[in-house]
């Protein structure tokens, strides 16, 4: 008996590591990016749940051309249905309303919410299902952006999904530190751009969308960068290496593998101040052990480590030199980096960043440093919860 187990699961262990590689070869050939250009735009930047839902679902009311949404996780709570309402509401008024999420981050959403949706003449698309010959591969390439698009007049971009624990209803985390940009302005017809390209690579159809006409331009400048599984590790290194005086990286999953370890291990060796805000509650199993081997030698070389102690801190936000941001969906992880489809929007607005930097210094004030023997006295167990981590990181 305890041989046929042993037998089985070697079996599935091949079966998945087979698969994976085969999809992964497929994909790597296949995958593509988008960057759009800086455009002229305004930006208002929202870093708590309850002020984002009423901002966001106040424009969604005042749509009177087209609504495009997209979200990694919607859930079917109180908040999810309060959007689902909206948007059906909309669309009974012959407004065109489109709606995205991935097929595994809102799984949970019931046939029959999905099913009234589209009765209600919302278009309803499921992202990223699992599909054979590579189930498994499929099953963990995931679409993770989160973009919303009202009347080619306001654009929203960052890491807020739809459930109350983005509103602080959850005691698992408490309150929810996120980031997420709401735009105006020229920028939006990027994100026009976007989401045309976005809808076409699930369904080869082309969105006919139609804006309102808008005369304002916006006073800064902003970029979107999408990828689909690739070239996102490769777009952090080289902004860590043009780095001269500081880099910050805020993320609620920290496993970035050994080249981005390296060049961040460069920077700090070289007089760059390297800081790194990451949580310390988890909301999936083993990512802080993934994180630690990775953390253990940027602590060495001097790099700041601090755990957000409040609640669970699930920005995604990456700063040079107090001159370059990005806030967008991608963590810092090899999930992000090898895997999903993410979205990034880069700028280099001053107003914007200082902005931005007097919540990071707050966030920072909630936070505890990390030390070398923080981590080194760990327990035998902890140890060992990091090596399996470790063996799976690509998929944590």
């Amino acid at each position: 008996m305890f041989m046929t187990i042993v037998i089985i699961i070697f079996l599935i262990v091949l079966w998945a590591s087979i698969d994976f590689y085969f999809g992964w070869k497929k994909h790597s050939k296949e995958a593509n990016q988008l960057y759009l250009p800086p455009e002229r735009g305004n930006a208002e930047f929202i870093s708590e749940g309850i002020p984002f839902f009423s901002t966001l679902f106040s424009d969604l009311k005042d749509a009177k051309s087209f609504i495009y949404v997209q979200f990694y996780i919607i859930r079917n709570d109180p908040l999810g249905q309060e959007l689902f309402q909206i948007l059906k509401k909309k669309a009974s008024e012959g407004i065109e309303v489109y709606l995205a999420f991935d097929a595994i981050g809102s799984f949970q959403l019931p046939k029959k919410s999905i099913d009234n949706l589209k009765a209600s003449g919302v278009r309803v698309l499921q992202t990223e299902p699992p599909r054979p010959p590579y189930l498994f591969y499929t099953f963990n390439r995931r679409n993770h952006r989160k973009i919303t698009v009202v009347d080619g007049k306001v654009a929203y971009i960052g890491g807020f999904n739809v459930g109350e624990e983005y509103i602080g209803k959850d005691p698992k985390f408490g309150h929810w530190r996120d980031y997420h940009l709401r735009l105006t302005g020229k920028v939006v017809e990027q994100f026009i751009k976007l989401v045309k390209w976005d809808w076409k690579q699930s369904t080869q159809e082309e969105l006919k969308l139609k804006p309102l006409p808008s005369e304002n331009r916006g006073d800064d400048k902003f970029a979107l960068f999408a990828t689909n599984g690739e070239h996102m590790e490769q777009f952090f290194i080289k902004r860590i290496e043009e780095a001269k005086k500081s880099i910050f990286i805020g993320s609620p999953y920290f496993i970035p593998g050994k080249r981005l370890v390296k060049a961040l291990k460069k920077a700090s060796q070289n007089g760059i101040r390297v800081t790194i805000l990451i949580p310390m509650r988890s909301d999936h199993i083993l990512v802080k052990e993934a994180a630690i081997p990775y953390v253990l030698p940027l602590l060495a070389a001097g790099v700041e480590v601090y755990r957000y102690y409040p609640g669970f801190y699930h920005s995604k936000v990456f700063m040079i030199d107090r001159e370059f941001c990005d806030i967008g969906t991608a963590n810092f992880d090899k999930r992000s980096f090898y895997l999903n489809n993410e979205v990034n929007c880069l700028f280099t607005s001053t107003s914007l960043i200082q902005e931005i930097e007097k919540v990071l210094e707050f966030d920072l004030q909630q936070s505890e440093r990390l030390t070398l023997p923080d981590l080194r006295n760990r327990s035998i167990l902890e140890r060992g919860k990091g090596l399996v981590a470790l063996s799976i990181s690509r998929f944590l």
